[in-house]
């Protein structure tokens, strides 16, 4: 989910192509996928005239991925890894993307891929800019 200048202008929330051996491979893959949006949405704006001179923040929740990303080393347990989600790594180094921790309880994206209590989802739609339209009395008796 990405937003600019206060509303959210993209989102997408769909089941990875792939299986991932671990949560933080998960989490690497969703980063990677994130990351081609940022470099769409940041060429559309240039072509729009609108020229980007800070790098894309993209917000991440898991730790273990920042590390991950920023390490630039293969372990282990992460050799298998496909290289095409390597992707952040090389936008991060160019400077069109910055990575930045956010607390789960502040993560504003998982109101697309979790259930969240009602309090969660009132909160986190009012941060994507979603509003709740008033039903009309003549609509609540159709």
């Amino acid at each position: 989910m990405f937003s600019l200048g206060g509303a959210t202008v993209t989102w997408v929330s769909r089941k990875q192509s792939c299986v991932a051996m671990s949560t933080m491979e998960a989490e690497y893959v969703a980063l990677s996928e994130a990351t081609q949006e940022a470099v769409w949405l940041r060429r559309l704006l240039t072509e729009l005239n609108e020229i980007q001179r800070q790098p894309t923040i993209i917000f991440e929740d898991n730790r273990s991925c920042l590390d991950f990303v920023a390490l630039d080393q293969q372990k282990k347990r992460s050799k298998h890894i496909d290289t095409r989600f390597h992707y952040t790594r090389s936008r991060c180094t160019s400077g069109d993307i910055e990575l930045q921790y956010c607390a789960s309880e502040s993560m504003i994206a998982d109101i697309l891929t979790k259930p969240l209590g009602s309090t969660k989802v009132k909160k986190f739609a009012t941060a994507m800019g979603l509003a709740t339209l008033p039903i009309k009395d003549e609509e609540r008796k159709s």
